[in-house]
């Protein structure tokens, strides 16, 4: 046979094996087989992807490999698809099955405080009903219809009462916390007006404090300019005084003594370094002091 023959004969019979096993799964008879198969499958077409081939498996090459692989991958799904709705019913035979009522040929009278099982049973004769409900005790016990409904409405006020509590207890807890959010909104306002007053009041004795020194200072300044104007009229006079007493005391010389020494004018008195001359001095002449204040060649 020739090899491209072969290959696809291969591939052919493949296909028809995962087809096999997927029929027999969809008609409830093998979806076990076709896990456990498709975990094989596909376990020996990773190998033969890894290895490039497994000639024990008839598995000649690496793409043969993958074929097998997907196909295994299928198969895997498809059996698990199908175990997982094998044998279960939908939500509404579990809900049909319990709520079937039993038909009895008796009283119902007569099975009234007789234990149940659950409490989902009802018996049923005509028009009549009894139920499996719980005694004070706890204990499940059938019941009539009339003990019933007594039972689901004091149940159903039960649990008014108790969704009332709730309600009220929610209700004074968000009124505590709404009182409690003033309240600490009341505090840091008091918190807060408090803060702004010491600031104030800080604020204020700065300024006090900044007036006082201020006014030390320019007391402190008058008393220092009142001491310079003192100390400048005390130095002035005895300025005066001095040139007073040196005006005295060359006139007193001029009359002693007549100076030798001439000088032609201020330059030659600048000159020989004498400037300025005073009167009495050597040198003076009314000649070079010219504004006539007793200095020559100022």
């Amino acid at each position: 046979m020739p090899l491209k023959r072969r290959k696809n004969v291969r591939w052919i019979w493949l296909g028809l094996a995962v087809a096999v096993l997927i029929l027999l799964g969809i008609a409830g008879a093998l979806p076990g087989v076709m896990i456990f198969a498709g975990i094989i499958a596909l376990i020996l077409g990773i190998v033969a992807l890894l290895a490039n081939g497994i000639k024990w498996a008839r598995i000649p090459n690496r793409k043969f490999g993958a074929g097998v692989a997907g196909a295994a991958l299928v198969l895997t799904i498809a059996g698990t698809a199908l175990s997982g709705t094998e044998g279960t019913a939908g939500p509404e035979a579990l809900l049909e099955e319990p709520a079937v009522a039993e038909t009895l040929q008796a009283d119902l009278a007569s099975f009234i405080g007789k234990s149940c099982e659950f409490d989902y049973q009802v018996m049923t004769q005509g028009d009549d009903n009894n139920y499996c409900d719980e005694d004070s005790a706890g204990a499940l016990i059938w019941v009539d219809q009339d003990t019933h409904d007594r039972a689901e409405a004091d149940l159903a006020v039960a649990r008014e009462a108790e969704t009332q509590k709730k309600l009220d207890e929610a209700a004074a807890a968000e009124a505590k916390e709404a009182a409690e959010a003033a309240d600490a909104k009341k505090a840091a306002a008091a918190e807060a007006a408090k803060t702004k007053e010491d600031a104030a009041v800080k604020k204020a004795k700065a300024a006090a404090a900044a007036k006082v020194k201020e006014a030390a200072d320019a007391k402190k300044a008058k008393a220092a300019a009142t001491a310079k104007a003192k100390k400048a009229a005390e130095a002035k006079a005895a300025l005066a005084a001095e040139k007073t007493r040196k005006k005295k005391n060359a006139e007193t010389e001029v009359r002693k003594s007549p100076s030798s020494t001439y000088y032609q004018n201020c330059t030659a008195v600048r000159n020989a370094g004498a400037a300025p001359i005073h009167r009495g001095e050597p040198g003076y002449s009314r000649k070079l002091d010219r504004d006539g204040d007793g200095v020559a060649c100022e």
